[in-house]
């Protein structure tokens, strides 16, 4: 009876080895299908991480060598460096979607192949169905297309301030069929790229802050001019505003009169992105410098018969 226990003992291992291996050959095809999946995405995971590790470093050496903490006050290089980011970000977007795309496709070619799919037949009949799928899905292939085009042309990036149609905010991620832009308020617009037929780009190039000045006509608008721009000058040598500035100020005269007020308009040049701030602070500066001054700031529209103002 010992002697009937040991031998079995013995013949654990190799009756285990043979059902293994009876295992793997009767479901060979499955298991190979499992690890073409498990492949696939550990490839399409490991690839997007090492993307967007490259673009980070890639916005971050920028923006460490031109010690800034936005893409918008970049200074040296105007405009080319900051494109470079934005455009860097854009590309590691887009491209997180082709690794993706790319991946599924040859992974499902390889599992059609363990299926004894007859792939080149199917490819030819996919391209027949693909034609008539494409005529009926134009609106499909006009938004890939258009993005497409979008990217590789720089009109948007991500981090952008756009306006699309009645749509105005920050692009947050561009898409090969759909563009998402976050809005002042907080909401998440997603706009298909095939119906941007008009954008405007307020991240490219530089931008310009305009204060609208409006005191009463009859006030000395030869001063009023003189306090406005001394004040505008006075502002771009504070630290905190002189980076955003890339322009002197401009007075370009009376903008409009009407009734007893004149309003004057002062521009300021600025980098992209940052007229709104530099507004902002010119406002605060002049109200501050005209109380001083003693020149007093038009407080109501004249009030005309029918309720027009």
């Amino acid at each position: 009876m010992a002697a009937f226990r040991f031998e079995g003992v013995e013949d654990v291992p190799e009756v285990v080895g043979n059902a293994f291996v009876d295992f793997v050959t009767a479901y060979q095809v499955p298991l190979r299908i499992l690890l073409i999946v498990a492949v696939a995405v550990v490839l399409n995971w490991v690839l997007r991480r090492i993307l967007m590790r490259t673009v980070t470093r890639i916005v971050q050496g920028v923006k460490r060598a031109q010690d800034v903490d936005t893409t918008s006050e970049i200074q040296a290089a105007p405009y080319v460096n900051a494109r470079a980011v934005q455009r860097t970000r854009t590309l590691g977007t887009v491209g997180r979607a082709v690794i993706t795309w790319v991946v599924v496709v040859i992974a499902l070619i390889l599992v059609l192949s363990e299926l004894s799919v007859n792939v080149g037949a199917l490819v030819a009949s996919a391209g027949i169905v693909g034609a008539g799928l494409a005529f009926g899905a134009q609106n499909i292939v006009k938004d890939i297309l258009n993005g497409i085009f979008m990217v590789f042309e720089d009109q948007l990036g991500v981090g952008d301030i756009v306006t699309i149609g009645e749509v105005s905010g920050t692009v947050e991620d561009v898409g090969i069929r759909v563009t998402q832009v976050r809005a002042m308020d907080g909401t998440l617009w997603f706009v298909r790229n095939g119906e941007i037929l008009t954008l405007g780009n307020s991240s490219q190039g530089w931008g310009r802050a305009l204060i609208d000045v409006t005191v009463r006509a009859d006030s000395d608008l030869a001063e009023v001019e003189r306090v406005t721009l001394e004040t505008a000058k006075g502002l771009v040598h504070d630290p905190a505003i002189a980076r955003k500035i890339s322009g002197e100020p401009e007075i370009w005269g009376v903008e409009s009169a009407f009734g007893d007020r004149a309003t004057l308009r002062l521009a300021v040049r600025t980098r992209p992105e940052a007229q709104w701030a530099v507004q902002r602070a010119l406002r605060a500066a002049l109200i501050r410098r005209f109380q001083e001054a003693g020149i007093q700031l038009a407080t109501e529209l004249p009030k005309y018969p029918g309720g027009a103002a």
